[in-house]
């Protein structure tokens, strides 16, 4: 993995991020006591939210194998979070290590791994295939823009956009349809999406609790109903079977007790 930038911007310890609170959820060790306190308040509100975390990881993974099989070589990752088993990098090099990878994330922590992960790669003798941006949903041209993204993406060719657990983070004074809808305009016919979301559809009290946390966390989280979720695809075709709970999307073992026990609406599309 590369960077985008050679000076790291500092490491604000004492506000929570949603990637370090992911990474405390999934039992990593790159989070600090203001992620893992807005993390527990967050558990208090919806005890299984660890369970949750892990569901939406194992999505990922999943989306991204069906793109592969769809012959897609090239991923754009926006919020890919602190490295991780099961993240986009990691997934990409055993099913497709031809692939090409560009990670965005605006969580300064995860550019401090990226360096490290690319330095250790480079002695080994490997040619990185996955860079990182330093950069934010809020502005999808200057992703786009990005010489890294460039030199890495032909956007000419089918790409594998990935909006994991991400869009929540905008309100909707964002505007998030408008930065999806720029990210979609600058993709190829047969390139494919993936989209998870968390809901109050499934539990209301407790999304509401959430969100509560968040705002005395000084985060935004924005749950949103499944119109709301299915609005972000746009026009692009839905691939069966559409927008369902996350662990109901192509599960791997059998269908799960209760699909609707991750509070996460998620799905998959193809631009035609």
């Amino acid at each position: 993995m590369t960077h985008d930038q050679t000076t790291p911007p500092t490491i604000d310890t004492s506000v929570p991020h949603s990637a370090r609170m992911y990474d405390y959820w999934l039992g990593g060790s790159s989070n600090f006591a203001a992620d893992r306190a807005l993390g527990q308040a967050f558990e208090q509100a919806i005890p299984s939210i660890r369970t949750m975390a892990r569901e939406n990881r194992r999505f990922l993974g999943r989306a991204v194998r069906s793109m592969a099989e769809a012959g897609i070589r090239q991923f754009l990752d926006i919020g890919t979070g602190i490295p991780a088993a099961g993240d986009t990098h990691s997934v990409t090099e055993i099913i497709a290590p031809d692939s090409r990878v560009v990670c965005v994330d605006n969580d300064p922590i995860v550019h401090a791994h990226a360096q490290a992960h690319a330095r250790a790669r480079m002695a080994d003798g490997e040619q990185p295939r996955t860079v990182y941006l330093q950069a934010d949903l809020r502005h999808p041209d200057q992703i786009l823009e990005a010489l890294a993204l460039k030199a890495t993406l032909d956007l000419d060719r089918p790409v594998g956009l990935l909006l994991v657990a991400i869009l929540m983070l905008l309100g909707d004074e964002d505007d998030p349809w408008a930065s999806t809808a720029t990210l979609f305009d600058a993709l190829p016919p047969g390139s494919h999406v993936a989209i998870s979301h968390p809901s109050q559809d499934f539990n209301p009290s407790a999304m509401a609790e959430v969100v509560r946390a968040a705002e005395q966390g000084h985060m935004t989280l924005v749950p949103r109903d499944r119109g709301q979720v299915e609005r972000f695809f746009g026009d692009w075709e839905l691939v069966a079977p559409g927008v369902v709970p996350v662990m109901s999307w192509h599960p791997e073992d059998d269908r799960p007790t209760d699909p609707n026990a991750a509070y996460y609406w998620a799905g998959v599309a193809r631009k035609p």
